[in-house]
């Protein structure tokens, strides 16, 4: 007798193949959000202990770029205790010139750029046309400093090295101060070389 064959179908643990295929998809998306959600937290932080740090520097009559990078290193490394902390400050005249180079007062041909024969503004006094017009350090009164500080730590989660990426993350801040006028800053020179 020729009957109805019922299709030989038992879907009992399915549903722990299916989950079998998505979990580490999903497991990967959770990590990874983990880390860039540490990340974003890391930088709030460094960006605060630099703000913080250099408030107090620049209101204060000792200017030491090592008190300024002690106390976001030890701010930082109450979350992340291997990280490694550098901050490095620039001083420039005003801020209108932070980042830039030191402006040409007289220019000759090639117009536009400095060239031998041309008159500048030594912004930063030291007797020589710079691309940009900061010098090291915390400057002196009136001055403003650009302080940028770097974080770099060893990832917490593996995820970066399972796909090739680098297994530290590095995280940058940044912050401008202007000094108190303790003094009168002096005006930069114009030299003509």
């Amino acid at each position: 007798m020729i009957g109805i064959i019922a299709p030989l179908r038992d879907e009992r643990g399915t549903t722990i193949v299916e989950f079998a295929i998505v979990a580490p998809c999903l497991m990967m998306l959770l990590i990874g959000m983990m880390d860039l959600g540490f990340r974003a937290y890391v930088g709030v932080q460094l960006q605060g202990a630099l703000e913080q740090s250099a408030r107090q520097v620049t209101v204060s009559t000792s200017n030491d770029p090592a008190t300024i990078a002690a106390s976001v290193r030890k701010q930082i490394q109450r979350i992340l205790p291997r990280a490694t902390v550098t901050v490095t400050p620039s001083s420039y005249y005003d801020f209108a010139h932070v980042g830039k180079p030191e402006p040409i007062t007289t220019d000759t041909a090639p117009l536009g750029t400095y060239n031998t024969g041309d008159c500048y503004l030594d912004l930063n006094r030291n007797g020589r046309w710079d691309a940009d017009s900061g010098s090291g350090g915390t400057g002196g009164s009136d001055d403003i400093v650009y302080y940028q500080a770097t974080v770099s730590y060893p990832n917490l989660l593996p995820v970066g090295r399972l796909l090739g990426f680098s297994g530290t993350t590095t995280i940058t801040g940044t912050t401008m101060m202007k000094n108190q006028p303790y003094a009168a800053q002096p005006d930069p020179p114009t030299i003509c070389n």
